[in-house]
């Protein structure tokens, strides 16, 4: 092994051990379509996933979850992250909803690290359902969703 590669995999080790202290997990990713429903089809054909649930199912919006997993119970049992196929309108930029979604252990000190570091605040603190949630971007634009399960 090169010297060069050893540094990056210890480098590598240290940001995933950082990341497993600091409580924060990928929640979700976000996929946006024009069709939700031919999206999520899409992808349960081609990669094996199978739908888990539907947290907004309008005829507006919808947000179909789908996971790893040839049938719903073993896509439900999947502990990958789940991918969140959920509406864009026709005319909305592909980028028009955060596509990382975090699960964060204190949604405020969060926040306040975000603005002290360069991001932005998009929206702030809510409540939906059992969740605290809020928007923001890091210094690039990336639009990120930050998501607290009250303990």
């Amino acid at each position: 092994m090169t010297w060069w590669k050893a540094v990056t995999m210890c480098g590598l080790a240290a940001t995933m051990v950082t990341a497993q202290e600091s409580g924060i997990r990928v929640r979700g990713i976000r996929v946006l379509a024009t069709d939700a429903e031919a999206v999520a089809n899409f992808y349960e054909k081609v990669f094996g996933m199978s739908e888990t649930r539907r947290p907004v199912n309008t005829d507006r919006f919808k947000e179909i979850m789908i996971n790893s997993g040839s049938s719903v119970e073993l896509a439900k049992a999947a502990t990958g992250t789940p991918i969140i196929i959920a509406t864009r309108p026709k005319d909305a930029p592909t980028s028009a909803m955060p596509s990382l979604i975090l699960d964060v252990p204190d949604i405020e000190k969060t926040v306040e690290l975000v603005k002290a570091n360069g991001g932005t605040l998009m929206r702030p603190i809510s409540k939906f359902e059992n969740l605290q949630v809020a928007m923001v971007k890091d210094p690039d634009g990336n639009q990120i969703e930050l998501v607290m399960t009250p303990k």
